[in-house]
């Protein structure tokens, strides 16, 4: 291993900083910001951060004690406003990429503590359980002891969730724990362990969940106890959700890219809308306030819970749901002829496959929702070379103090 004092010259993709070796090959330096001089220690194409020789003004100090080991974190380390401007710097580049030329609109900012859904790994040691995330490039859990981007109730439960979890391990497996914040108490599920068949260990599970706020526990599909509904609401809606669904990460971000959405509409007070992707309802409910509506999504627990949500509010257009996995089958143009507008919001992945078919149609506005750039912008090249122009692009910090971003587009027919 070498040690090198370096210059870092700007932030890359990765969130690591971006220096020139005296040898003209390019170092990336993690927890590096730009302007600052490190020492930094190479190994191979690997480097790690030895000291910082000079800071940079935009150097803060970060809100966890577990930041720069932990990977759920990158970017704790730098100060908000050029934070924020990276990332949309980021965006930018990812577009021009394509050749996209878009005003990206400024950041919508996130807040700590907000994060009502979190994936947590587990693993059983000779004395105890470590209960976390990664370590930054390993499969090493980091036991946390507190998490500044996640909900209180989540980190309060962190102790107990420890106790529930352990009878599930053996010194082998690393079980997964899926945490979302209900108005009925914690939904917990866990996977990647073996099902639960003794009534003692029930009984146990049971026991061990007494100094949780519950609202549900799941062991590798099967429900354990319901003490509550697990019900959480999209822009005021109520819905249940089901066991590990998928969620957006926060609720505040959500609520606000919900707004954002139904404002982009705001001048089509009625019509007919298509949902893909729908998930188990965030923006269908909202649509349905104002269109008729067509929710797709392959996941069938998902739209069982969106058909369940549509009793519970009063006021709502009709909602109908297909069942359809839109990447061996996307809607043909033709399908999507008798729609006034389409919003997808599709994995990271991407949508290629149906916004071929879009980028054929004449639907009039198309609302794309994305967690990558990447995909989005390779997504966004089909339509605008198909007809559409991409009239709005903002960014949402979903991922606080990550490298990721969540964008909303706007797309009309010219």
């Amino acid at each position: 291993m070498t040690e090198i004092t370096l210059k870092i010259d700007s932030l890359g993709a990765g969130g690591d900083g971006v220096a020139t070796s005296p040898e003209g090959v390019l170092v990336f330096v993690p927890l590096a910001l730009p302007g600052e001089k490190v020492v930094a220690a190479l190994d191979g194409a690997r480097s790690c951060l030895k000291q910082i020789v000079e800071p940079s003004e935009q150097r803060i100090k970060p809100i966890c004690s577990h930041f720069s080991q932990c990977g759920g974190c990158s970017l704790q380390h730098f100060r908000a406003e050029p934070y924020h401007e990276w990332k949309r710097q980021q965006l930018r580049l990812t577009l021009g990429a394509r050749g996209l030329d878009c005003q990206v609109r400024p950041l919508v900012v996130n807040e700590p503590g907000t994060r009502w859904r979190a994936t947590l790994s587990a693993t059983r040691t000779k004395k105890s359980v470590l209960l976390g995330y990664f370590r930054r490039a390993s499969h090493d859990i980091i036991d946390i002891q507190q998490c500044p981007v996640l909900r209180r109730e989540i980190v309060d439960a962190l102790p107990a969730l420890r106790k529930l979890v352990r009878p599930l391990l053996s010194r082998k497996n690393i079980a997964r724990l899926s945490v979302l914040v209900t108005k009925g108490g914690l939904d917990i599920s866990i996977d990647d362990v073996k099902p639960v068949e003794e009534a003692d260990m029930r009984l146990q599970l049971v026991e061990l969940c007494a100094p949780i706020r519950l609202a549900r526990l799941t062991v590798a599909g099967e429900m354990i106890i319901e003490k509550d509904r697990a019900t959480i609401a999209f822009d005021g809606l109520p819905a249940i959700s089901p066991p590990g669904g998928f969620l957006q990460a926060s609720q505040v971000m959500q609520d606000k890219m919900i707004k954002h959405v139904m404002g982009l509409l705001a001048d089509l007070k009625r019509g007919k809308a298509l949902d893909l992707y729908s998930g188990m309802g965030t923006f269908s409910l909202p649509l349905a306030r104002r269109f008729k509506l067509l929710a797709v999504e392959y996941d069938a627990a998902a739209l069982a819970a969106l058909q369940q949500a549509v009793g519970f509010s009063q006021g709502l257009k009709t909602i109908e749901t297909l069942e359809r996995d839109l990447t061996l089958m996307p809607l043909s143009a033709s399908d999507l002829k008798v729609y006034d507008v389409v919003l997808f919001d599709p994995p990271r992945s991407g949508a290629r496959a149906q916004v071929t078919e879009l980028a054929k149609s004449d639907v009039s506005r198309l609302i794309a929702i994305s967690c990558s750039p990447a995909s989005f912008a390779r997504d966004a090249r089909i339509l605008i070379d198909g007809g559409y122009e991409l009239k709005s692009l903002t960014p949402f910090d979903q991922f606080l103090y990550s490298t990721h971003v969540e964008l909303v587009g706007e797309f009309v027919k010219r």
